[in-house]
């Protein structure tokens, strides 16, 4: 029982190590997209004033104004798509870790019990070893005759 409880403990060693590489990854992967989210936002506050900035209170735009303006917007544009897609690849990539770390974590506390039970049987086993030796060690001094 000893021998099982050393290569439970060490599994569950291992599995507690695995788990917290798992949850740093996560982590990580959690402010990329953090970070994706706010460039999308800052693109996205960006590109609405470029939008609306372009004709307020201009009555003659030059045709390299306008044609600059339309490369901005379509640039922009790109950028945004872009963004959205690794934003939505992030995202998902976080879902995943997210799944495993979950699974993991199961694992881990799954091991928990286990010792733990196996520890009580363990304990249970000598607690019964030691209580038949004595019921041993009684009936022995019983059986002898008196002298």
């Amino acid at each position: 029982m000893k021998g099982k409880l050393k290569a439970a403990g060490q599994l569950q060693q291992l599995a507690t190590q695995q788990r917290d590489r798992q949850s740093k990854l996560f982590a990580q992967q959690q402010q990329q997209s953090e970070h994706y989210q706010r460039q999308l936002d800052a693109l996205q506050l960006l590109k609405s004033g470029c939008q609306g900035g372009s004709t307020v209170g201009k009555t003659s735009l030059s045709s390299s104004t306008l044609q600059n303006s339309a490369t901005v917007q379509t640039q922009l544009s790109r950028l945004l798509n872009h963004h959205q897609h690794e934003k939505a690849v992030m995202d998902a990539q976080c879902q995943q870790s997210k799944a495993l770390l979950e699974k993991s974590h199961a694992r881990v506390k799954g091991l928990e019990t286990v010792i733990e039970r196996w520890q009580a049987k363990q304990r249970f086993e000598e607690a019964r070893k030691v209580q038949r030796q004595l019921e041993d060690l009684i009936n022995a001094r019983y059986r002898r005759k008196p002298v």
